[in-house]
Order: structure tokens, then sequence, then C-alpha cells
């Protein structure tokens, strides 16, 4: 069997770094990763990682997580990231002949591109990557960009069995301590499986890592020695590479345009032909006229990377990036704080406008990064921008960090990681403002339903501690004053990531308000109404869909806010789900019909196989196979069985259905019911005929995940807003208090001896407090919420909606790639 060494060397074509085979072969991973820019710390975690998983010792293969969670502040990195891993996995696959099947799936989450697949599959290993911001609101259980009803399902499998990687935590802010306060919640609640934190970062104060809910032991550290140096030459040259720093003779103040064209200037004179000079700035606005200005002067034409285009352009400029890592490529890159971490590419010449210490770091390290600018012909040098104006030009940073930041860099004239390694001791300490979420937060956002007005929980303070938080925007042509129903979901390909700013009235952009002035909005998928909706308050998450007249984006520029800006409509691949509370396509999509007791029997023999995956998690097996027997008992009810026999007297009879071949986006299938009876949800059918019946025979646990099959009812049974029907004490999603089930048929065949009694449905467990059966639902709910904390009950809900999703596609092989029920 091949040693780490040997196999790191196949895989990346470079022998590991001493720490880096420390790393993969030590009894536990550490808590803290703390090793120098350049110095190779995604290779050394996600090889660790696969290495542990695949290739250790039984006992170690064991311990390690099935899913890898590689959490990046920037969504750039994680393309640049994606890329690498996608690489080494494939490499490792080869050498170890597995199929497509059996390989580790790399999926990627981040705004305008969240990967789906590997929700459908919570045993198999796989490598998440995405921004802080997709997957810590998906571990808050609020996703952002998803299906609201599919919150939990992500929930589950981003806390149970897996490790988190937290890199470039230095620009993590708020989301910092968030990662930590997690990392306590799941050692203090328990869950399925291993479930660890690791945090990188070269200049990271790890007293940052103890929270309130989290204390660990700060000593777990996995750090250089001095044999590592010694044992290689390459980390040698990085350590110890020679970067030059000035001050430009350019100040940053005026306005941005002057600015810009005297900057131009002097990065024209400093560039050296054939090389590569980066020079990053700290807004988008100013990095664009800067570009503008050098496009102005004769030479090679720039190139302009920020977070503010949409991904059909943003492609174009990552290829040009990578010839610019691979040399292919030179000339003078443009950039803002999306390119100053976890990029791997190095320039000779480095303009920096004043920033954080900890930002300058990272800045310096995309010059001469690999120490190979050794010769005195061949010097590299870091430019610093001053920012005299720090109360009009500072932002997005505080004026106090870029006052200390400036100080330091007057005491310097060398920036290499060897001098900046001397210097730590004068570094301020980073400082974390805004919230953490406490245990109430937590457990209080488990339940994923809106308050009565239709509202969520707001979690954007606990993700990112700025004023600033994203929305997603695509533009496209439309006849008329509103985008028709039928417009289709937005796509990956037209999503632009916009900076939402934070008033005194909620949220706003520079675009957004002048279309307000113009009684103009931009418009949401309203999941409810099933229809685009004006967009008159936006917060952060949110997609939106805007006319190209409306402007605001140059396929040159990226978005620019200006209304002369008028891009062309994406040619789109890839859809992003519009969420309806309606939509089931795991119903009406099937293509044929299935009866209740096949799909019953299906779903009973998925759940037990799904089980079997997990035999170190002491699964509560045989009451998850009766809850999936159960789970679509609902479905008898007549109100159910008349839509799903719409138009098909054939169907009619004795026979019970699961499943019809009606396509619930045609209009006259999907409103086939009675509009009394609109949202109907049979899984609150299902739980009320499950505690009706079963009482005190069973756990409370097999009626809650009976109604959670769907994520549509979970802590609480409440009315939709729309709902009014006449003469109905007591209601809730289309069921009445009285309904019986089934009025034609005595018993409802479930399969394997299971026969359910027609009978007389009771709403009395949406009261509060002790109703005439027992306690109310959201009593229920709570307790065995208190019983088997949140991440352990969200995991077996998902192996419930899993086993549903796959008995599915035993009879439609395709729906998987629906499942947006």
């Amino acid at each position: 069997m091949q040693n780490y060494f040997e196999w790191f060397l196949e895989i990346t074509q470079n022998p590991p770094f001493p720490y880096q085979e420390r790393l993969a072969t030590a009894s536990e991973l550490p808590i803290l990763l703390n090793v120098p820019t350049g110095a190779g710390k995604t290779a050394a975690v996600v090889l660790s990682w696969l290495w542990r998983r695949r290739y250790g010792d039984e006992e170690i293969r064991k311990r390690t997580p099935r899913r890898l969670v590689y959490c990046l502040p920037m969504r750039t990195l994680v393309e640049q990231t994606e890329a690498e891993v996608q690489r080494w996995v494939n490499k490792a696959a080869e050498l170890k002949n597995e199929t497509e099947e059996n390989k580790v799936q790399v999926h990627v989450l981040m705004g305008g591109a969240v990967s789906k697949r590997w929700e459908a599959d919570p045993e198999k290993d796989c490598i998440l990557i995405g921004t802080q911001d997709q997957l810590l609101s998906r571990a808050l259980n609020r996703g952002y960009s998803m299906s609201r009803y599919k919150w939990p399902i992500h929930f589950a499998m981003l806390n149970n069995d897996c490790l988190w990687v937290m890199d470039e935590v230095q620009l993590m802010g708020a989301g910092l301590r968030t990662t930590a306060q997690l990392q306590g919640f799941r050692e203090k609640f328990g869950t399925y499986g291993t479930a660890r934190s690791l945090w990188m970062s070269a200049t990271l104060d790890k007293e940052l890592l103890q929270t309130v809910n989290y204390k660990p032991d700060l000593n777990q550290v996995h750090e250089l020695t001095d044999n590592d140096y010694l044992q290689s030459e390459t980390l040698k040259w990085r350590v110890q590479a020679q970067k030059r720093l000035v001050k430009t003779k350019t100040e940053c103040s005026g306005k941005e345009n002057d600015y810009a064209l005297a900057l131009a200037k002097e990065v024209i004179a400093a560039h050296i032909p054939g090389s590569l000079t980066m020079v990053i700035c700290n807004r988008v606005s100013r990095a664009q006229e800067l570009y503008k200005a050098l496009e102005k002067q004769k030479g090679e034409k720039p190139i302009l990377i920020h977070s503010r285009f949409r991904a059909a352009e943003r492609e174009e400029r990552n290829q040009q990036l990578q010839k610019l890592r691979q040399k292919e490529l030179s000339g003078i890159l443009v950039a803002t704080q999306a390119i100053e971490a976890g990029v791997d590419i190095s320039a000779q010449i480095l303009f920096t406008e004043l920033a954080p210490w900890s930002s300058l770091v990272q800045r310096f390290g995309r010059c001469n990064r690999y120490g190979e600018y050794r010769e005195c012909s061949e010097t590299a040098t870091v430019y610093w921008i001053d920012i005299p104006d720090l109360k009009k030009n500072a932002s997005p940073y505080k004026t106090e960090q870029l006052e200390q930041a400036r100080s330091l860099l007057e005491e310097l004239n060398q920036v290499g990681p060897k001098d900046l390694e001397n210097f730590k001791d004068k570094a301020p300490k980073e400082k974390i403002e805004g919230l953490i979420p406490r245990q109430h937060d937590l457990l209080q956002l488990f339940d994923t339903s809106t308050d009565l007005a239709g509202h969520d929980i707001d979690i954007s303070s606990f993700i990112r501690e700025t004023d600033e938080n994203d929305v997603a925007i695509a533009w496209r042509n439309w006849l008329g004053e509103e985008p028709p129903d039928d417009l289709g979901a937005l796509q990956q390909e037209e999503l632009c990531r916009v900076r939402l700013v934070r008033t005194n009235i909620g949220y706003t952009f520079d675009l957004l308000d002048k279309l307000k002035k113009q009684d103009r909005y931009p418009w949401y998928w309203d999941g409810l109404k099933g229809k685009w909706e004006k967009a008159k308050a936006v917060y952060p998450g949110m997609s939106l869909l805007l006319h190209c007249s409306d402007g605001g984006y140059s396929e040159e520029l990226g978005f620019t806010g200006e209304s002369t800006d008028q891009p062309k409509v994406v040619g789109t691949t890839t859809s992003i789900e519009s969420d309806h509370d309606e939509a089931d396509s795991l119903t009406y999509q099937m293509k044929k019909y299935v009866t209740l007791v096949q799909h019953s029997q299906d779903v009973a023999e998925e759940v037990e196989t799904l089980c079997k995956e997990f035999p170190a998690f002491d699964l509560p097996v045989n009451l998850l196979v009766k809850a999936g027997r159960w789970h679509d008992a609902g479905k008898a009810h007549p109100v159910f069985q008349t839509a799903l026999t719409h138009n098909r007297p054939d169907r009619v009879g004795e026979t019970l259905w699961a499943k019809s071949d009606h396509d619930f986006q045609n209009p006259a299938d999907r409103y086939s019911m009675p509009d009394n009876r609109r949202g109907f949800r049979h899984e609150l059918v299902s739980a009320l005929l499950a505690l009706q019946q079963l009482q005190e025979q069973e756990d409370f646990l097999l009626c809650y995940l009976v109604a959670c099959h769907h994520g549509k009812v979970r802590m609480t049974i409440q009315p939709r807003p729309t709902e009014n029907p006449v003469g109905v004490k007591r209601f809730a999603l289309g069921v009445h208090d009285g309904d019986r089930v089934h009025d034609q048929l005595s018993e409802i065949d479930l399969g394997a001896g299971l026969r359910i009694k027609s009978q007389v449905l009771s709403l009395d467990c949406m009261e509060l407090g002790e109703g005439k059966n027992g306690e109310s639902w959201t009593a229920r709910a709570i307790a065995l919420l208190e019983k088997y904390g949140p991440f352990k009950l969200a995991f077996l809900e998902t192996l419930i909606r899993i086993a549903d999703w796959r008995a599915s596609a035993r009879r439609t092989p395709d729906i998987l790639e629906k499942t947006d029920a």
C-alpha cells in the first residue's frame, strides 16, 4: 500500500511539505492550521481529509466525516478552489480505478451557482466548497438562494457527519465567531457521526475562536517548524521571499476618475513588460475607473476582476486568471478584495490601497509568492497607496483599522513572509464586531415556518459583520408591464451579485433607488402565490429580476448601477428552481400512476436500505421504517384522490393512488383542487391519522417525521394567509376539521399488514396548551426537539425525505433531478 508521501506526489506532481504530511498522518486533526500564505494550506487539508477518509487505516477512516465542508469568504476563492480540488479528486480516483459513481464528488455552493445533487446522497463521501453566506445560512437553517422547504435537509447535512474547514478566516468577519458557535452547539446537542471544525490562517488571533458556547483547547495548533525549512528548499524560498515596500506618489483622494488617471500613469511606469503587475482597490467603483483609465493608455489591455460580474462574464475572466497563473499571459490586472486571498497567483509588481493589516498581509502574498524573483534585476516590489481622507474614503473598512495599518507600513521597507513574522508582535489584534447566534437563536431557527406576517428571522448579522449584504440580480426582456408567470426560473449564468446597503428603513442599492423614483421595481418569485411580484422591499439572499431596459450592468465593467448600461440577455443552461408552496414534483411529475400501497412499501424499503449505510449512528431504524410506511397515508383523503384522478375517470374506483401522471405545471392539472382546498398538504393528513390512531402506543417522533417529509409541516400547524373557507371552524393547509379519510373505503392499506381505519380528522392539536386529545402539536414538537437536539432531529427528517425521493425514482428514474418538494 502506498504511503501518504508517495500518494501526495502522484496527485499533485510535487512532494508534500513536511507539515502537510504530519497533518495527514496525525492521530487527530488540529483546531487551527497556522502557516504562512503560499505554503499550500488548501492542499494540506483537502488531501489530508481525502487520504484519511479513503486510504488511511480503518480506525481513522471511521472517525473521518463523510463530508468536507470548505468555507471561503468570497466567491472568487470558491471558483479557484473548486478547480484545484476537482483536479486532485479526479487524479485520486484514476489511481484507484474508481468509477464516476464511487469517487468523491465535488460540489459548489455560492450565490447563483448552488449544486443540488449532493443533498440526495447523505451516505456518500463528498466535498462541498462554498461561500460563508451560502454555507452558514444553510447551517443556520435559513439557506440563501434555495427553496425554504429544503432548509432542514441542508441544515442536517451541514451539521452532522462533516468536517468544516474555514479558509482565509481573517476575511470572515462575524461569520468567524458563528462557525465557532456552531461547533460549540454541535458538541453540546450531539450529532450523528463526527462533526469537527478546523480554521486556517496566517494571521488569526486564536483567542477569537473562544465564544460563549465554545471553549476549545487552543493548544491544538498545527504550525511550521524549523525542520520544515531544512527539509524543503521550495518552502524555504517561499518564506524568505524578498518584497520591497514603497509608498506611491499618488494618493487616493479627490474624484475617482481623477485619482484613477493619476494612478494609471504610475502603474504603467512601474510595470515591467512580460511580467504581471497587480493593482488591488478597496471599492469596485475605483477598480472600474482605474480599468477605464488604463484602457486609454497604449500597451497591453488590462484585465478587470471583481465580484460584481455575472457568471457568464466571470468565466471569461477566470480563464484569463488561469493563464496569468500559468505564466501564459502577462500584463496589468486590476482587482478588488476578491483576489487578495486564496488566489494562487504571483505578481512581480503589486499596488495596493491602504487596507486593514490582516488584509494587507494577504495582498502581500500575491507578490513574489513563490520566491521566484531572487536576483537584483528581478526586484519584486509592493507599492502602497495612502488614503488621506479616511472619513470620506475608508469604506468598506473602518477608519481605526486603516490608521493602524498606515502606522505599521511606515515602519517597514520589506514585507516578505519572514519580515512579517518578525513584525508579528506589533500587528494589531483582530477585533470582530457583530452578533453571534446564541442557543435560543439556534432553537428558534429550527422552526422554518414564517411568522403571522409571513416574515423570516434575519440571520445576515450572524454571517457578516458589515452593514452590506448581497442579492442576486438577473436581467431579461419581456413584453408588457410585468414578467409572465411562465417566464421560467432564474438561471445561475445570468445572476450577478449586488451589494445591499442597510439603512434605517431597510436595505437598498443605488440602482434600486433610481428605479423607485420612476415607480419601477425589481421582481421576485412569490412561492405562496406562484407568480412574480414587485420587490418593494429587498433583503439579503433574494434573487431579483430586472428588465434589460432598467440597466445597471455592463458586460465589460460588471455591475455599475448606471441605467444607461443595458446588458444583453445571457443564454442559460442550468436552472435554479422556483420556490412554490404547491410544487410537489415527486407526486405530480411522475408520468405514471403508482398505488398507495406500492409507494408505501417502496419508501419503507428505501428507509431500511438507507439506515444500513450508517451502522455506527444508533438510529431508531424500526420507527423510521414505520414512518416511511405511514408517510403518504394522507393521500387517501378524497380531495387528494380527486386531484390525482382529475380528467381520468378510468382511474377512479377502490384503488388508492399515491402518484399520478399529471403535470402540475399545467394550470388545468395544477388547480384541480377546489378553491377552498388550495395548498392542501397530504402530509398533514398523514400526521393527523398517525396522531389519532397511535396516541400513546408510539413515540410522537413517528408523527413528526410523517408530517415533515416535504418540509412544509414541522413545528407548527397554521393556516396559509390566503385560506378562509366559509363555515369551517378549524382549518390549516387545505385540511378541515371533521374531514373523513377515506369516505368510501373502511381501511387504508399501507402494506406489510398495516391498515388504517377510516376516521374523522381532528385539528384539536392546533390549539395551544392541552386539547381534548392531549398536548398541542407545537408543545410535543418542542419536547421532541429537546430530546433529540436540533441536528439529530433534522437528520432523521432528512432520511425519510430522501427515502421518499428514491422510492419515487424507482418508478420514474429522472425524478431526482426535479426534487423541489
